[in-house]
């Protein structure tokens, strides 16, 4: 479906399902998936010159909408979660974060504690370099490009600095707490 270039894209009841169901394939939460289906298709309204007929119409949209989708959970992913102690309590059930930190125990607690305090030592055992970036990056959850500016550091040196320090952490937190996944 090749489109005239005076022509505006009206989509059809079938292609905005077609693309809640690509998003709904990727971020699993209808309401969600119904946010980025509908950010997808506004996407697509913007830039339906950008459309050449090379493909079908429906591939097309469907790499708006799957890139849409990643780039919704991409975002969820590095948006830090906040947990209020003074959450209203529904139904007499606190709220799902408040609820899994309240079935902590002691020795998760200190336990935790005990990997926060290695993750220190590890990391300034490092250097700066590495602290620095890691904390940027995984902690406040700034992108590689904004770090990059922010120190004045290549993009790339960033990532790689990010990725070093991870892996290094993720290897001594896994020998001393004997986690599989450490490898």
């Amino acid at each position: 479906m090749a489109l005239a270039a005076d022509r505006e894209v009206r989509f059809t009841q079938r292609e905005r399902e077609f693309v809640y169901g690509v998003a709904l394939k990727y971020v699993k939460d209808e309401e969600e998936a119904h946010d980025v289906a509908q950010e997808a298709l506004l996407l697509a309204y913007r830039h339906q010159k950008s459309f050449r007929g090379d493909s079908r119409f429906t591939t097309w949209l469907y790499r708006i909408a799957a890139t849409t989708a990643l780039m919704h959970l991409r975002k969820k992913r590095r948006t830090p979660i906040h947990v209020s102690t003074d959450a209203p309590i529904e139904d007499g059930e606190p709220p799902r974060d408040t609820a899994r930190a309240l079935e902590s125990s002691p020795e998760d607690v200190s336990a935790s504690a005990e990997a926060v305090a290695l993750a220190a030592r590890e990391l300034a055992a490092m250097g700066d370099k590495y602290a620095a970036i890691f904390a940027l990056r995984f902690v406040d959850g700034l992108s590689e490009h904004e770090i990059a500016r922010r120190t004045g550091v290549n993009a790339s040196t960033v990532k790689t600095r990010a990725y070093r320090a991870r892996a290094h952490l993720r290897r001594r937190l896994g020998e001393r707490f004997d986690l599989k996944a450490a490898a």
